[in-house]
């Protein structure tokens, strides 16, 4: 599986582009409109943010290259390889986690250099940490979408998928200036839950135990949808 994981790696480093375009909408979007009140509450909950904003895009977008790999045979040959659907999930799965470094780290020097956001140097690690690790049931979505759909549909699921999870999760607004009968369905998604993390950390706060149950979950059931589309996307292959 180590070396499945590196052979993925690779391959993203070489699509270096890919990495690349997928900086443009949240460092734009944390530039120009979200950068944050004058406070150092509002600059950090802004910057968390765009950043959980930017690692959910690529993650969730990767589907579409996963789809495009299936429609390209890889998936077959994936299958004649000794690696369960179990083992292709979790080392897709960490190889979608590094997808969401790049953003995170752009946009969180942005918010230092440029924002002015004031962190102690251990809280920075923190938030850089549970935002990094936070994204693997997002990356499960992702992988299973593209497992399950073909590239047009893949594309079309994963962008409706990143723009409502958006919305509902709280990383671009507020989640009180949603309806209120919506509020509660917002605080049980796991983007809301996976940003409320980074959120706590800023404000040296101990991790909600009802977010991290929500997010583990969330994890396992995301987790089992990936291996589940897996298999089917391997009888259509």
């Amino acid at each position: 599986m180590l070396g499945y994981i590196r052979l993925e790696i690779l391959r993203l480093v070489r699509n270096g582009g890919y990495l690349m375009m997928s900086l443009i909408m949240p460092v734009g979007l944390y530039v120009t409109l979200a950068g944050g009140g004058p406070d150092q509450e509002s600059l950090v909950r802004a910057m968390v943010g765009a950043a959980a904003f930017g690692a959910l895009g690529v993650v969730i977008t990767n589907g579409t290259g996963i789809a495009e790999d299936r429609s390209l045979g890889w998936l077959r040959q994936l299958r004649l390889t000794p690696l369960s659907p179990v083992q292709v999930v979790i080392a897709r799965g960490a190889v979608a986690t590094c997808l969401g470094i790049l953003p995170i780290v752009v946009i969180g020097l942005i918010g230092k250099f440029y924002r002015g956001v004031e962190l102690s140097a251990g809280t920075w690690l923190e938030i850089f940490l549970l935002l990094w690790v936070g994204i693997a049931p997002l990356a499960m979505l992702g992988i299973g979408i593209g497992y399950l759909f073909k590239a047009q549909l893949a594309q079309i699921a994963g962008t409706v998928s990143y723009l409502t999870l958006t919305l509902l999760g709280g990383l671009m607004m507020p989640t009180d200036t949603l309806p209120s009968w919506l509020q509660p369905l917002s605080r049980e998604t796991p983007v809301y839950r996976y940003a409320q993390l980074s959120w706590d950390a800023a404000a040296n706060s101990a991790p909600s135990g009802t977010g991290l149950g929500v997010l583990a979950l969330w994890t396992a059931l995301l987790a089992a949808f990936a291996a589940f589309a897996y298999r089917r996307g391997g009888r259509r292959a």
